[in-house]
């Protein structure tokens, strides 16, 4: 695991995308281009592919909170999320 979160999760949504049977790949294109785009991933999202994700050999001996803090940097926190889009009570105490 010492490649960029956002390589990896790329590399998996190709994979995934090419099942020919799989039912969300909706879902996998919209995480796909949020990461492409530079933009978080929501927990939802998340949250939908940490099943898949979790199966993989690179993942195998983790449990869901370290894979959680893995990929943390690229999931839209509360934090970021106030932070995009300007919602932060810094101007006030300044």
């Amino acid at each position: 695991m010492t490649q960029h979160p956002k390589k990896i999760l790329i590399r998996y949504l190709n994979n995934y995308l090419s099942k020919k049977d799989l039912k969300m790949k909706n879902v996998l294109r919209n995480i796909k281009d949020r990461i492409v785009k530079d933009q978080p991933i929501t927990i939802r999202q998340y949250q939908s592919i940490i099943k898949f994700i979790e199966r993989e050999d690179e993942f195998k001996g983790c449990n869901r909170q370290q894979i959680y803090q893995f990929f943390e940097p690229i999931i839209q926190t509360n934090e970021r999320k106030a932070v995009q889009y300007g919602n932060t009570l810094t101007e006030h105490f300044a």
